[in-house]
């Protein structure tokens, strides 16, 4: 059974009957759950490296540069195209940019596309209610229920017994074979990911001392704070923030200011749940959504076309009744910046 994606990016007032997913053998989960274990364990390994080196010969420039240019890099393919473009066709992509942007996201350290894609569809489908892969609200007859959850939501729900169904949930990039060999090819990005801050080093600085600087900040420890800033939208942006917009009843999905940055403007995303297709999810006056600028500068440039940006329209019929603009950030809606043209 294939899904209806056009459905998925429309919220309803009613809760959809939760999916049947494969549960893995036993096998192949330790395998995976190995793996995982170790793509989340070693950027933190990489950040107790960093920090006992603050003690000693401190951090460069250029350590901090080639962290901060990866991080630009490779969070902005996961939020621009895995996110965006792949998950809620936001927008239209040449072939070369999709390519572009999707390989760029691979660079994450959070998935194949497909697999990403199929997993935030189901979590947009059934969110928070059984089916949602990563809701903080998994028992609410608990003991330390909200810690329980945040755990889950944050990292617990990587080591669950079940997988999602891509042909179910993103049939449409099965059969896009760009995006196919893009999703097996993730393993070797990953290599690339840590591999080519560390190599960058080493040619600039002509050292080992530099390669190794190279590999632990524009490498590991980058990975580990990319990985908790998206980690970071599945928890807290269920549990803490203002919620001004409207979803389906079941749905706590949170606006969070103190993510927006590192989150590259995911973190609005009470907003985005009210409307997943909508390009810019930052509506408000001082919402950052540096997502938002890329995409405005790949349709400047003619690499995307058909963006569905939020018009000020669009804004006021997801508002509710009762809220204003955020005033914990804003008064007023920008709304020359948010419309097609």
């Amino acid at each position: 059974m294939s899904v209806d994606t056009a459905q998925l990016l429309d919220p309803v007032d009613e809760v959809h009957q939760a999916p049947v997913d494969v549960s893995r053998d036993a096998p192949r989960k330790r395998t995976q759950d190995l793996i995982t274990a170790f793509i989340l364990v070693a950027p933190f390994v990489g950040v107790m490296i960093a920090a006992v080196t603050l003690f000693g010969r401190g951090v460069t420039v250029l350590e901090l540069g080639l962290g901060v240019a990866f991080y630009a890099i490779a969070g902005h393919g996961a939020t621009a195209g895995y996110h965006r473009m792949a998950a809620h066709r936001s927008f239209v992509a040449t072939r070369g940019a999709k390519i572009g942007l999707c390989l760029a996201g691979s660079l994450a350290f959070e998935g194949g596309v497909i697999s990403w894609v199929a997993n935030h569809r189901r979590h947009h489908a059934f969110t928070d209610v059984a089916g949602d892969p990563h809701s903080p609200h998994i028992d609410e007859h608990a003991t330390w229920t909200r810690t329980r959850g945040l755990i889950h939501a944050h990292v617990g729900w990587l080591f669950s017994g079940e997988d999602t169904d891509t042909a179910r949930w993103a049939p449409d990039l099965l059969v896009d074979r760009d995006l196919v060999v893009i999703d097996r090819l993730f393993p070797v990005m990953c290599v690339v990911s840590l591999g080519v801050p560390a190599l960058l080093a080493w040619a600039i600085t002509g050292t080992w001392a530099g390669a190794v600087g190279g590999f632990v900040w524009g490498g590991l420890v980058r990975v580990f704070l990319l990985h908790h800033a998206t980690f970071g939208v599945n928890s807290a942006c269920h549990i803490w923030g203002t919620r001004p917009f409207k979803t389906r009843h079941t749905d706590r999905s949170t606006n969070f200011a103190p993510l927006a940055v590192l989150a590259m403007g995911e973190s609005w995303h009470n907003l985005h749940h009210s409307n997943p297709t909508f390009a810019r999810h930052g509506v408000e006056r001082g919402q950052l959504d540096s997502t938002a600028r890329v995409i405005r500068l790949l349709e400047r440039t003619g690499r995307i076309s058909q963006v569905r940006w939020p018009s000020e329209a669009a804004i006021t019929t997801r508002r509710k009744p009762t809220a204003g603009p955020d005033r914990g950030i804003a008064r007023q809606l920008r709304t020359r910046r948010f419309t097609t043209r």
